[in-house]
């Protein structure tokens, strides 16, 4: 099985514009106190998230896929995440570029802790979380990275099929 698929994403810009207001918007939820890498959406923000960002539910209804939830994540000079494997049962999450993934990086390991697979963040993609992995940040990202992340009824494991 494949680490990751990047996934064609015509409206990929509008979908990130509409993640980034409903993420930013006045009580919304990258306002909340205590943010850390990792954020979940409770079940009214995913409700509110997926009928604010028509365009991202539009797309999730090309694929066949139906939204189970969702998070966000944050990196910034305070906020950072190291090498992990994902709680189960999921493997197959959609990772969605929201704001300066630019020059930061989804980045799998062996048991052996060596790199096995890389993938720029600038794209959104099939990403395989029950293997270890990470984000790395290269010198030219600009903060706060924010990225969200969807898990579905129906996992999209199709798409890391080798």
């Amino acid at each position: 099985m494949k680490s990751y698929h990047v996934l064609e994403c015509t409206d990929q810009k509008q979908i990130a514009q509409e993640l980034y207001s409903f993420l930013s918007k006045k009580n919304g939820p990258i306002e909340r106190d205590n943010l850390k890498f990792w954020n979940f959406l409770n079940k009214k923000d995913l409700f509110n998230c997926l009928k604010e960002c028509t365009t991202l539910s539009q797309w999730f209804e090309t694929l066949e896929l139906k939204v189970r939830e969702a998070s966000f994540t944050i990196y910034n000079n305070e906020i950072k995440t190291h090498p992990h494997v994902d709680a189960p049962p999921v493997v197959a999450k959609i990772n969605f570029p929201v704001l300066n993934t630019k020059d930061t990086y989804n980045v799998w390991f062996d048991k052996d802790k060596k790199e096995i697979d890389r993938v720029e963040c600038i794209y959104p993609i099939v990403l395989r979380s029950d293997i270890l992995h990470t984000v790395e940040i290269g010198e030219s990202a600009q903060f706060p990275r924010i990225q969200m992340s969807f898990c579905f009824y129906k996992e999209p494991l199709n798409f890391l099929q080798n």
